[in-house]
């Protein structure tokens, strides 16, 4: 999606909380603008229905697709946090700070999410119990099996359940977990229960060779010609994520791992250190 009068700040965001989900009328989404930075944002959602929540600095957002420079993700939920959104001007504007969603070509379930505070995004796909590789850890899995991603994987995890059964929206976009389908509604908190777990692997987008909205140390600076650093936005996220999963799937029906989708991944040797969330 191209990127046309970028702002040069972020507007004013709004304070008003929401308690209860409402319609994404025309309203609505002119008064949850300021709450998610710009119009940029809305540029991202198209169609039309739909429901939000805000609370405490967080936008909830279902029954709306998210639309990326290398397409739609039929969404789940997206949310977007305030204090996760990264400082200052950037190809990350507009960008979501959570997207979750089930894969129509896997059944896997799927989520991008901006780590906090450095801004960089990170993909997830979750596989059930019945996944030979469920409850592995990454660094365990066999190079042959055919798992290629950025940086290659970094997370492996059952899901993250929270604290109790009443969870609120801070926690919910932060939390690597069951994605939840439908128009269910949140009193400040979603009382959804998945059942069982799920095994999520993951990868980010923090290493020698992208780019970090918000890193303080300013590691890669002087190596940037050298690694040819670039923020890896979403639409790369979420294609990793998608070929991530498809690569997961081959693996459960004992297939050979399926041709990547998008460039060619940098190399994982070039990083001397890995990062995490």
């Amino acid at each position: 999606m191209a990127r046309k009068n970028l702002p040069k700040s972020r507007k004013a965001r709004s304070t008003a909380v929401i308690v209860t989900a409402q319609p994404l009328t025309p309203a609505i989404k002119s008064r949850i603008a300021p709450a998610i930075g710009s119009e940029l944002a809305l540029a991202r959602l198209p169609g039309d229905g739909g429901e939000v929540t805000l609370a405490s600095g967080v936008t909830r957002i279902v029954g709306r697709n998210y639309t990326t420079a290398t397409g739609t993700v039929p969404a789940a939920e997206i949310y977007f946090v305030e204090d996760s959104q990264p400082r200052g001007d950037g190809p990350w504007l507009g960008e979501a700070d959570k997207l979750a969603w089930i894969d129509p070509a896997t059944g896997y379930e799927c989520i991008v999410m901006r780590a906090n505070p450095a801004g960089y995004l990170s993909g997830f796909v979750g596989i059930p119990e019945s996944h030979p590789l469920f409850g592995w850890n990454h660094e365990a899995i066999p190079a042959d099996l055919g798992i290629e991603v950025h940086g290659g994987l970094t997370y492996s995890r059952i899901c993250d359940s929270g604290p109790s059964p009443q969870r609120s929206l801070i926690s919910e976009a932060r939390r690597i977990c069951h994605v939840v389908v439908g128009h269910e509604p949140l009193r400040n908190a979603t009382d959804h229960d998945a059942g069982a777990g799920h095994w999520w692997f993951g990868f980010d987008c923090n290493h020698i060779y992208d780019v970090v909205p918000n890193d303080a140390r300013d590691r890669r600076r002087f190596m940037g010609a050298e690694t040819a650093a670039e923020y890896r936005d979403d639409g790369y996220v979420v294609r990793e994520v998608l070929n991530l999963a498809a690569q997961l799937k081959a693996i459960a029906e004992g297939r050979p791992a399926p041709p990547r989708k998008g460039p060619t991944l940098p190399a994982i040797g070039f990083d001397p250190q890995r990062g995490g969330m």
